[in-house]
């Protein structure tokens, strides 16, 4: 440690600076395909090469908006995810919720300030005003101080650190593509019915519209139970727990350890691998996910349902389930002002457009195997993050020597376990 000194965050950077928005009475301001610019909620510790809104040079002249270097390191000031970082993949412009902060290539490696900020995220945070909600500043920023070493021993521990980032975001994009392909497969079978051996099948009427000879309108009880089974955990036991907080679309985030002890008296919902689990509350969020293998300490709270194939494969169930004409038959029946939710009989009562067993075989066969591989690299994905959780606050306080350090084999390890 003992070339590492205390620095401000401002002493690192050729510049802090801030961003804003473009005035949302002017059209022009924004297109399809401008320059990208962030907002605060899409910082969610990654890299930002897409944003969900661009603007034009129009808009990047006549606001407060500047336009930022590629690894520009951003953190949220206020609002409910402040403390978030992400840094910049591309060029682009920030909104005024956003700090900016342009490193001095002479000073400090974008990537160790990135993660040095991230290991000090809870004392930066807790130095934030504000009554209703917590507030950062750059008055704040600026002077806050991180322990820094040598350049060279700054993008050494960057390089590590990103480099397992790195090996999350090429399996997010693995991820994403698996999830696309199993997608357009299903509505080219299922929706087009351009399935294999369409060609020589006639279509005919039913309660939602043409569908191939052969095939059935069922409800989705006759192809699934809903929540078929439950149980209490026991006193001693310890399970993880998935809570509606843990799922969105088409995706399970980490799940909580609980001690049966002081289980929530919502959790009962028994889960096997296959099933296709809903959240019954605002069911226009679509959250949802398949249990490809969920482990057997897995119990789901009584605010999801739970489907279990009983006549068509998981893959077919799941699809179908995924698809929106079945969300927008859940949204058509929630009940509430406050919290539309949801009862079992709405799913059971869905109407699937069920196909005959060989296309449902088929369907299967092509799709079961990047559902396997989507869930084999969320868990990887998890793995990865654990290891880069457990190094990074060691890393950027100097605890580990990076001399000794062999990334490769601890990935390797933590992959395989």
């Amino acid at each position: 440690m003992s070339e590492w000194r205390e620095v401000a965050v401002e002493a690192l950077c050729s510049r802090v600076t801030s961003g804003g928005t473009p005035s949302r009475k002017r059209a022009d301001y924004y297109t399809d395909e401008g320059i990208p610019w962030v907002k605060s909620q899409e910082l969610i510790g990654a890299r930002i090469a897409t944003t969900e809104e661009h603007i034009s040079e129009a808009g990047l002249e006549r606001s407060s908006a500047k336009l930022l270097p590629p690894d520009t390191v951003l953190l949220a000031m206020y609002g409910a995810n402040v403390g978030q970082l992400g840094w910049l993949g591309v060029e682009a412009t920030v909104n005024q919720a956003i700090c900016a902060m342009v490193t001095d290539p002479k000073e400090a490696d974008a990537r160790f300030l990135y993660y040095a900020l991230a290991g000090a995220r809870e004392r930066l945070v807790g130095n934030a005003h504000g009554a209703a909600q917590q507030n950062l500043s750059q008055q704040l920023i600026k002077p806050f101080k991180l322990a820094v070493p040598a350049l060279a021993t700054q993008q050494r521990i960057g390089a590590i650190l990103r480099s397992i980032d790195e090996l999350i975001e090429n399996n997010r994009r693995r991820i994403e593509v698996l999830e696309k392909m199993a997608r357009a497969i299903y509505r080219e079978w299922f929706v087009k019915f351009r399935y294999p051996g369409h060609e020589g099948v006639p279509m005919v009427d039913s309660a939602l519209g043409l569908i191939p000879d052969g095939w059935e309108v069922q409800p989705l009880a006759a192809i699934a139970t809903v929540n078929g089974s439950s149980r209490k955990p026991g006193g001693d036991e310890v399970f993880r727990y998935l809570d509606i907080s843990a799922l969105s679309e088409r995706h399970i985030g980490e799940l909580e350890a609980i001690g049966g002890s002081s289980a929530p008296g919502r959790a009962r919902r028994v889960v096997s691998p296959g099933d296709t689990v809903w959240a019954t509350v605002r069911p226009n969020r679509r959250a949802h996910a398949l249990l490809v293998a969920p482990d057997s300490d897995w119990i789901a709270s009584t605010g999801l349902a739970v489907l279990t194939p009983s006549t068509v494969s998981p893959d077919f169930l799941f699809e179908t389930s995924s698809a929106t004409a079945f969300s927008d038959w859940l949204v058509g029946r929630a009940t509430g002002s406050a919290y539309p939710a949801v009862r079992a009989k709405d799913f059971e009562e869905a109407p699937i457009v069920v196909p005959d067993v060989a296309v449902d075989a088929a369907f299967a066969d092509k799709v079961s195997p990047m559902h396997d591989l989507s869930w084999r690299l969320r868990n990887e994905c998890s793995r990865l993050a654990a290891l880069r959780d457990l190094l990074l606050p060691k890393l950027v306080t100097g605890q580990i020597d990076i001399s000794t350090l062999d990334l490769d084999a601890l990935v390797a390890r933590q992959v395989a376990e």
